[in-house]
């Protein structure tokens, strides 16, 4: 397994879709069976006990056309272990991933728009939002990036 980004107590790691625990994180294994081998699968380790995890759509090569990212990457999943919630362990794992891992100024999110407030809250605003289909799809930039283009 290959360290891709850690922080002082979180490291972030390339997975196998294999190597998520079915028990501890539902949500992500309600979509295994749509997850091939373009997405990227990353887990987020505190020590070496998985907390969360997330499936990531990269804008580039890698999915081979088979994904439209619209130009950004596409978090399809992102969980946190549900005995870790509301500790805070979410909002730092979320950083790692945009901030090191994809480090992109635009992100899109595969999920229900509830979420939309923790985005917000790490310094997105929602941009766009499509509700077709079976999930929605929401895209975020960050604040910086439009605050600077006025």
């Amino acid at each position: 397994m290959e360290i891709v980004a850690k922080s002082e107590e979180i490291k972030v790691v390339l997975i196998r879709v294999n190597d998520v625990s079915d028990m501890l994180f539902p949500f992500f294994t309600s979509y295994k069976f749509s997850i091939d081998v373009s997405i990227q699968i990353y887990g987020f380790f505190l020590e070496e006990e998985m907390i969360a995890v997330s499936a990531v759509i990269p804008d580039d090569d890698l999915n081979n056309g088979i994904f439209y990212t619209y130009g950004s990457p596409i978090i399809y999943v992102f969980e946190v272990r549900e005995d870790k919630r509301g500790l805070g362990y979410g909002k730092k794992c979320a950083e790692l991933l945009l901030e090191k891992v994809l480090e992109d100024d635009t992100v899109i999110l595969s999920c229900n728009p509830f979420v939309a407030g923790f985005w917000e809250k790490l310094g997105f605003v929602l941009k766009f939002i499509d509700q077709s289909l079976y999930m929605h799809r929401m895209m975020f930039e960050k604040k910086e990036k439009k605050e600077t283009e006025k």
